[in-house]
């Protein structure tokens, strides 16, 4: 893999690519076939978000978020909000200029930041294409696992603006949901639809110290946005509105803590040998349950549009996709933002300090940006009451998209070199 031209490491992208898309066809291969059934797909689709997901967030960002590192992250907040921002900037432009219809906004918006870039990392380490970018005596499961950790505070913070801007994108222009009232609606609508991946999975005494440990962050936050005039309350509350956001910003707090604590840290995560109590027993189980996320989902997003395909079939109206949606959501989340996004991490790696020494810090933000839209947006179709046509096109357009993915390999190519052109430079 060491050398300089472009058919090696492009050959191990588009293996990898492949290799992500046959797991997704396995799952709808599986739902055809009638192995598996929607009441298990959705309570898959739901423990992989209340449990597995939050499992995975908490071991990897404890695991690699130390004092030594904590900074790489600061680089992967603010980029990733400055790329959805951005994304939504341009949906909306883009939709309003071409009369796009209003969903192509969204899907323009928000990628999968979460299970396919961690299946493609696994892939890309299978076939050794990581090993481009790795430092003298690194080994590719640290590379992978820290990357991870990248990808999954990126897949946090993409998430939380998803379910706070997402719903409004859907909705007739104009309509917006701006009072508190509403956004309680919103919520509370949000923990039976979206996606059909929030059935409860936990027991009653569990879920009713749940919901009081959720009462009680929000009465405190609250409390907290009481201090600020109203707008400035509403903004800052809405995240914590989203159901997604509370496990996901709690799991993101815990595994920050554990990370930057010494002490918390050595016990969760060093060697038995090294005072590391927890880590043989109870870390190790909470990983094992976190490792089950990638591939898991994956397969899951396969079965889900297999059960898209039918109800297309069966209904007869699969709701209408103009050419120029699919060319403008391909364009701008396979093409544009790829491009855009490899060149500025390029040029700041290479000639600042801003990003620190990590080529998996540059990688990982080289790629946050890419990659096709979050199933996430066939939930956000439910909260906003779209019609039937339209959460039908929505549907088609995630299919079609995710057929296309294995385009990501050029994606992954450039990144790599970029990556590697610059750890040459500085090394």
């Amino acid at each position: 893999m060491r050398n300089g031209g472009l058919v090696t490491p492009f050959l191990g992208a588009l293996q990898a690519c492949v290799s992500v898309l046959l797991t997704m066809c396995y799952g709808f291969a599986a739902r055809r076939l009638r192995l598996i059934h929607e009441t298990t797909i959705n309570d898959m689709l739901g423990l992989g978000v209340k449990l597995l997901l939050p499992a995975l967030l908490i071991v990897h960002l404890g695991e690699q978020l130390h004092l030594g590192t904590a900074m790489n992250y600061i680089p992967v907040i603010v980029w990733s909000v400055l790329y959805t921002s951005a994304s939504i900037a341009l949906g909306h432009l883009l939709s309003h200029l071409l009369g796009l219809p209003q969903w192509v906004t969204p899907a323009s918006s928000f990628n999968n930041t979460t299970s396919l870039p961690l299946l493609l990392l696994h892939s890309l380490g299978s076939v050794g294409s990581l090993k481009l970018i790795l430092r003298n005596g690194e080994t590719t499961s640290s590379a992978i696992d820290r990357a991870q950790s990248y990808f999954l505070v990126c897949g946090v913070v993409s998430k939380t603006i998803a379910y706070i801007v997402g719903p409004k994108m859907l909705q007739d222009r104009g309509d917006s949901l701006s009072t508190s009232e509403e956004r309680q609606r919103t919520a509370s609508m949000a923990e039976d639809e979206q996606l059909t991946e929030e059935t409860s999975l936990l027991p009653e005494r569990a879920r009713q110290a749940r919901t009081s440990a959720r009462n009680l962050i929000r009465q405190s936050t609250h409390w907290l946005g009481s201090l600020f005039p109203r707008r400035v309350k509403q903004e800052l509350l809405a995240p914590f509105e989203s159901p997604f956001a509370d496990v996901a910003i709690m799991c993101a707090i815990l595994g920050t803590v554990l990370g930057l604590v010494p002490s918390l840290h050595r016990a969760f995560f060093f060697d038995e040998e090294d005072g590391g109590i927890f880590n043989a027993w109870l870390t190790a189980s909470v990983s094992n349950l976190g490792a089950l996320f990638t591939t898991l989902q994956i397969f899951m997003v396969g079965c889900k549009l297999g059960i898209t395909f039918e109800r297309m079939v069966a209904e007869g109206h699969s709701g209408r996709i103009p050419a120029n949606a699919i060319t403008t959501i391909f364009v701008v989340r396979l093409v544009l933002w790829p491009a855009l996004s490899i060149s500025l991490i390029y040029g700041l790696a290479k000639r600042t300090r801003l990003l620190g020494d990590d080529p998996m810090l540059w990688f990982s933000m080289m790629l946050m940006p890419a990659g096709p839209p979050a199933l996430v947006i066939s939930g956000l179709a439910e909260l906003a009451q779209a019609s039937e046509e339209e959460k039908m096109a929505i549907a088609k357009t995630l299919t079609i998209m995710y057929a296309l993915s294995p385009f990501v390999c050029f994606s992954i190519t450039g990144a790599l070199k970029a990556s590697e052109a610059v750890l040459k430079e500085k090394g």
